[in-house]
């Protein structure tokens, strides 16, 4: 089955947000270039960054690559909208993100992606929920 390419008409939201965090795992950077729009508008909450521009989410998270293993878990998709859960994995930190994005014409136009560090669950309720 032929990948997505984010500007085929009518290109379907989960597909193309899956081929996106494909590309970023495999750093086929020209592929995730190719999945966004120009005027592509990104939101990371946590830090209150606004990132605008293809060529500047390829570029930041390019040089943020260094060893990180991305690892895509479900994605959900209705219309032009796709929502993912990633688990990114840099040496020992584990970050877990979860992406809205919205499509325009086939490309990623605007996500919303809010990141987490996995840690630990607070001493006073250990006992009223399970690890995995």
């Amino acid at each position: 089955m032929p990948r997505p390419r984010g500007d085929a008409p009518g290109a379907d939201a989960g597909a193309v947000v899956t081929a996106l965090w494909e590309g970023m795992a495999a750093r086929h950077w020209d592929t995730v270039r190719r999945l966004v729009a120009e005027e592509l508008v990104v939101e990371w909450p946590q830090t209150r960054e606004r990132i605008r521009g293809a060529d500047a989410f390829v570029a930041l998270n390019r040089r943020e690559a260094g060893e990180r293993r991305v690892q895509l878990g479900e994605v959900v998709a209705s219309g032009d909208r796709a929502a993912a859960r990633v688990r990114i994995t840099t040496g020992r930190a584990v970050l877990l993100c979860s992406g809205f994005y919205r499509l325009r014409d086939g490309l990623i136009a605007e996500a919303v992606e809010t990141f987490a560090e996995s840690a630990s669950p607070p001493g006073d309720r250990i006992h009223l929920a399970e690890r995995y």
